[in-house]
């Protein structure tokens, strides 16, 4: 790890879990953090990307388990907490029954795509945050 460089996207690591919502990173203020930064945290591993037809590997790109953002700054350790809020419109039921209110629903259009080709989700015991989990600073949020 290596101190704070200009024009850098910040990376440290989730020093610890504090609860559901927050966790420490292992970088503070010594190293550039900023109350309301906001960082992906990211699966241990990279996933390669190969040639269908060379098997050469053409990238690595990383899969993200959740976004935080820094809520208090120390100057060896940032807290930070979930932040972000999904949208859904639709009518309530509980156990088949309409309760008759509303809720707003946001939805992303996908891609149709074959199942067998996509990289798979993260297992649930690799979507788990954990302490040694790689932090990367997001710039603009995506």
């Amino acid at each position: 790890m290596e101190e704070k460089q200009e024009n850098k996207m910040l990376e440290g690591k989730v020093a610890t879990v504090i609860n559901s919502r927050e966790l420490a990173l292992n970088i503070g203020s010594n190293f550039g953090v900023k109350e309301n930064m906001i960082f992906k945290i990211l699966a241990e591993t990279p996933v390669e990307i190969k040639d269908p037809d060379t098997g050469e590997i053409l990238d690595t790109i990383d899969r993200e388990k959740v976004r935080v953002k820094v809520s208090e700054v120390n100057k060896k350790s940032s807290i930070c907490k979930t932040f972000r809020v999904f949208h859904y419109r639709g009518l309530l039921s509980t156990s088949g029954s309409l309760v008759g209110a509303m809720t707003d629903r946001k939805e992303v259009e996908t891609l149709k795509i074959d199942d067998s080709t996509k990289i798979p989700p993260l297992s649930e015991e690799e979507s788990f945050v954990k302490t040694g989990d790689r932090a990367i600073q997001i710039l603009n949020d995506e």
